[in-house]
């Protein structure tokens, strides 16, 4: 788990939205951190998962938007193609512009590249929670446009980072935060999505066989709340799911994840309701896996 950190800290007020991966031994942890009337986004890593909370933790200094500190909601992986770590995320630029940094040394916070348009802004909706998956042929760029609907645009994966097309919508309703994985083993993908019922958090799935679409809804339950429970001699730490990533089955753009067995690392919070501002909520990060009921 993953607590804010200490007073005066970049991210004393809260962590959220994460991106983890594992490479070369070591969980490498991406999030976005709230400190005192301010956004930023911060990194740790460490061999373990149980060891993040005592590793060192650090503000990505180049991740910002032109006007504030404000760059959130990253995602990381490593780009094959090009050998390079890429790191999207979202500024408040031109009401919410996608952006890209890179780097070849994922161990080295403050490596990364000062951040590039992802593309220009054609459509005067909001934009959020960006998120890049590829097959061996294109990649695709999925976001939450108004808080409603999923967006997909496409581009060749020679020309990647750039060389988006129009966009399309792809599934709705959510509420934010879509995250889409290939299942491995299975010829399939998944997409993960967030809703809020009056502040409760919760993730639905659906599924496709390409990334393409179209899109089936699977549920609007697939981890809510009401389902959440400790582990033995575990203390309850979370009421709420909300945005979080799945632990992937390796580190590059193909996303794959273990679907029969899913562990995600979410933000989550004590109670349903909010008790405040949504800026001074205390997030925090943690561990939680689907488990199947047992069949009767």
């Amino acid at each position: 788990m993953l607590l804010p950190g200490q007073a005066g800290t970049f991210d004393e007020v809260a962590v959220k939205d994460p991106s983890v991966v594992f490479f070369e031994g070591r969980w490498h942890v991406f999030y976005t951190a709230r400190g005192r009337g301010e956004y930023a986004t911060g990194c740790v890593s460490a061999g373990s998962l149980d060891e993040l909370q005592a590793a060192p933790r650090h503000e990505l200094a180049n991740i910002r938007g032109q006007g504030s500190r404000y760059a959130c909601a990253p995602q990381v992986f490593f780009f094959r193609p090009q050998g390079l770590w890429y790191l999207i995320c979202q500024t408040r630029d031109a009401n919410y512009q996608p952006v890209y940094a890179t780097t070849k040394t994922i161990d080295k916070p403050q490596s990364w590249s000062v951040p590039r348009p992802l593309l220009v802004k054609d459509d005067k909706a909001k934009w959020i929670d960006f998120w890049v998956i590829c097959d061996a042929t294109t990649a695709y760029l999925f976001y939450t446009r108004g808080h409603r609907d999923v967006y997909v645009r496409t581009t060749p994966i020679e020309k990647f980072p750039h060389g988006w097309d129009a966009g399309a919508k792809a599934f709705g309703p959510v509420h934010e935060a879509a995250h889409i994985y290939k299942a491995k083993g299975r010829d399939e993908y998944h997409m993960i999505y967030e809703l809020n019922e009056g502040g409760a958090r919760s993730f639905g799935l659906a599924t496709a066989m390409h990334l393409r679409g179209p899109w089936r809804k699977v549920t609007d339950t697939w981890a809510a709340g009401a389902q959440l429970a400790a582990a033995p001699g575990v203390t309850r730490w979370t009421d709420i799911v909300s945005h979080g990533e799945a632990l992937r089955a390796g580190c590059d753009e193909r996303l794959q994840y273990d679907a029969g067995s899913p562990r995600l690392l979410i933000q989550g919070r004590s109670g349903t309701t909010a008790d405040g501002p949504y800026q001074d909520l205390t997030w925090q990060l943690g561990i939680i896996s689907r488990i199947e009921a047992p069949s009767r």
